[in-house]
């Protein structure tokens, strides 16, 4: 045994040792057993396993020596020598510079190569010599791994995408391309999302190094935004992938539009309001535009969220009643994205004040209305919300539904049925809703009638011989008269009055007449006639020629207001003499006689009579003038209150004020003689009903019929009352009312009668 090592050792390497220089071990090729594969990357670091325990017990390794390509020895480890306790490593700088390390604390043992280079892969051994045991030699083959490059991900368009793909829109497609060059062995390239991997394969590029793997996508939902695609090269088990990595930017539609609106309430014409809407999930943030039935709006404001997930826009909307039934419409639009466009709409209801529109039934013709047709209205209404009431007035006056008389109210119709001139005038509807009430446009009813007298004309005209009098003869007609009519009696003959003496006016509808009495004949009694489309005029109006003459007293003439400086006086015409008058007050002072005023009034017999002196007693006259004359005088006495005394008057029937002072026995004595007099008078009313209850006989009967009356019935009851002004009686002046005319068949004033007896007899 000992013979065969020291032969196999003399006939595989001779050990040159020079002054610390290296070893050289030279020896045959071995070509033993199979290779041990290994495995590095390149500038990681190789393991290759050499086992270096002994055979057998009582045995111990003293040398190990590693060679590549199985002749040149690149490595020894050897523990023989003075210092076996302490082995001592030996390299080769030309193939490994300090790169290797042979480790014995592992098992097995191991040569660590560092920073592993392409040339290092090849063929190994080592070799193991023993102090008793044969050598032992293994093949150790080590492959070095070249990952390959970084991947390179690029677009759809051919471009590098660097950390992010896109922006692609949602719903839409992404192609992405991975490629990888180098590496050896061939890499596999794979795409993942996250820990997933995608069902994806790669391909041979256009050149042998290059290696490509496609990755689609359809229709990208919103969860792939941000989502971080990676593609992955690997060629080996011991080092990490190499990888890039791409997140996905990407459009999105708007989620949703709504305008808030507090349910959709209703809204009031004429005032503003901030309507807002809102969308959410656009990215980027969604402009919002608003539309009213297809017109764009631009009173309104936007505003995007801090993270742009949601775009809010405030409509300053002031909508009027035309506006009713509208559609608002807000749109949310991304135009990055197709058919990136949502809305909402929203249908307006517009409260406002009724609108009316008043018309009368569209069978009238509202020129050829005459009394005793039948009329008939309507309101026609726009409101929101529906009227809850409609009024009708005829001429600023409420009209009730009045069936009996003709009147039939509805609430938007009005039927009058056979109406007269009464009924004509402005007719009005109003409407009434919780917005207000509307009022609708006036229409006048013209009712076509026969002429008729004027009330209140002057009546009675009193003109002299040979002097012109100007006759207004004024009607009330619809249409206006078209012409006139005059007649003249007096107690013979009653004649027309020729047309040349009189003129029309049918805009005034009037007609003056111009009478010139020339004897006593000429006075007496004119009629006046005016006809118009609707016929002529039934009852003519009357009116009286007299002679003229002087005006009546003014009578019933009253104080008041009487003050320290100044009291006021109102007295009633007399008749006017057939003359337009006016009228004069004078007040002289009592005591001196001294005249104090000189009023004249033309319109009526009341005057005020100021800066007088305090506590004087006055008397004062009245008189009517016309161009006769002046009237009889009228006297009345009255007075100014002293100055700082509490004072009041008393006016007696005969138009006399009396001053007294009221003092407080005075008061007092009134008030108790006021108590004793109703004391007095209940007592007596009480005696009076028990002797009538006593002298009562269930048998007496009532007064026959024709039974002549007391004594007392045969009284006036005006002379009964002195505290009443009789009827017909003068006071303060002269007044007559009544009388019949002595033209036959024809009915004259009973006043204006009287006026004229009265004229005469003066006359």
């Amino acid at each position: 045994m000992r013979c065969h090592v020291l032969a196999g050792i003399v006939a595989l390497f001779t050990v040159v040792y020079a002054q610390g220089g290296p070893r050289t071990f030279s020896a045959r090729p071995y070509r033993g057993g199979p290779a041990i594969a290994a495995r590095a990357v390149i500038q990681g670091t190789a393991e290759l396993p050499c086992d270096i325990r002994p055979p057998r017990e009582n045995d111990s390794a003293i040398l190990v020596v590693w060679y590549k390509s199985d002749i040149t020895p690149i490595y020894s480890y050897d523990m023989r020598g003075k210092h076996s306790e302490k082995a001592s490593h030996w390299n080769d700088k030309d193939h490994l510079n300090d790169r290797a390390f042979f480790r014995t604390v592992t098992d097995p043992a191991t040569l660590n190569i560092n920073h592993i280079e392409e040339r290092d892969e090849g063929e190994y051994r080592c070799r193991v010599d023993f102090a008793k045991s044969p050598t032992r030699n293994a093949r150790i083959h080590l492959t070095v791994i070249v990952p390959p490059d970084k991947p390179n991900i690029i677009d759809e368009h051919g471009k590098t995408v660097p950390t992010v793909a896109g922006p692609y829109e949602e719903g839409g497609d992404m192609k992405l391309q991975c490629l990888v060059t180098g590496g050896r062995p061939e890499p596999k390239v794979r795409w993942w999302r996250g820990e997933l991997l995608l069902d994806s394969k790669d391909e041979q590029g256009e050149f042998p190094a290059l290696r490509r793997n496609t990755l689609i996508v359809k229709q990208l939902s919103r969860g792939d935004l941000h989502a971080v695609f990676t593609c992955q090269a690997a060629n080996n088990n011991i080092s990490q992938p190499v990888s890039a990595s791409v997140a996905i930017e990407m459009h999105l539609k708007p989620l949703s539009v709504t305008i808030l609106s507090s349910e959709h309430a209703p809204l009031s014409a004429d005032r503003k309001y901030d309507i807002n809407c809102i969308t959410v999930g656009s990215r980027p943030p969604a402009k919002l535009s608003w539309y009213m039935d297809g017109r764009k709006l631009t009173n309104h404001t936007e505003k995007v969220s801090e993270d742009g997930n949601m775009t809010s826009s405030t409509l300053v909307l002031k909508p009027t009643l035309h506006d009713h039934d509208k559609v608002i419409t807000c749109r949310a639009e991304n135009a990055k994205v197709q058919r990136g466009v949502i809305e909402d709409t929203w249908k307006l209801n517009v409260f406002f004040v009724p609108i009316l529109h008043l018309e009368l039934g569209s069978n009238m013709n509202p020129d050829d209305i005459e009394e005793g047709d039948d009329v008939y209205f309507e309101c026609k209404v726009n409101a929101n919300p529906g009227a809850y009431k409609v009024v009708w007035k005829h001429n600023g006056n409420v009209i009730q539904n009045n069936a009996k008389n003709g009147v039939i109210v509805q609430q938007y119709g009005l039927a009058l049925r056979e109406v007269n001139r009464s009924q004509a005038g402005n007719y009005t509807c109003i409407a009434s809703n919780v917005e207000g009430d509307g009022y609708s446009n006036n229409v006048e009813l013209k009712i076509m009638y026969k002429p008729i007298c004027v009330p209140d004309q002057k009546r009675i005209y009193g003109v002299t011989r040979l002097e012109d009098a100007r006759v207004i003869c004024r009607v009330e007609a619809y249409p206006p008269p078209s012409s006139f009519r005059w007649t003249f009696n007096n107690t013979e003959e009653m004649v027309d009055v020729p047309q040349a003496r009189y003129k029309n006016s049918t805009q005034h509808m009037q007609s003056v007449l111009i009478y010139r009495p020339v004897t006593e004949m000429d006075y007496g009694t004119v009629f006046c006639w005016a006809s118009n489309t609707a016929g002529q005029q039934k009852n003519a109006c009357v009116f009286h020629i007299i002679p003229a003459g002087k005006p009546e007293s003014p009578y019933n003439c009253t104080l008041s207001n009487q003050t320290t400086r100044s009291l006021s006086v109102e007295c009633f015409a007399g008749f006017d003499g057939g003359q337009p008058q006016h009228f004069l007050l004078e007040v002289y002072d009592q005591i001196t006689g001294k005249l104090q005023a000189n009023i004249t009034s033309r319109e009526s017999a009341a005057f005020t009579v100021q800066d007088l002196e305090p506590g004087k007693v006055l008397n004062m006259i009245l008189y009517a003038v016309n161009a006769k004359g002046r009237s009889d005088p009228a006297l009345l006495e009255g007075f100014t209150l002293k100055v700082a005394e509490k004072q009041t008057v008393r006016v007696l029937f005969t138009g006399t004020p009396v001053p007294f002072e009221i003092t407080p026995l005075l008061g007092g004595l009134i008030g108790v003689v006021t108590a004793l007099l109703l004391i007095t008078v209940t007592i007596l009313a009480a005696m009076k009903i028990r002797s009538d209850r006593r002298t009562q006989r269930p048998n007496d009967l009532p007064l026959k019929k024709g039974t002549a009356p007391s004594s007392e019935d045969l009284y006036d009851t005006d002379d009964r009352n002195p505290d009443v002004v009789p009827v017909n009686k003068v006071v303060g002046g002269n007044n007559v009312r009544g009388a019949v005319s002595n033209t036959t068949n024809d009915v004259v004033d009973v006043g204006d009668r009287h006026e004229i007896d009265e004229h005469k007899r003066r006359r």
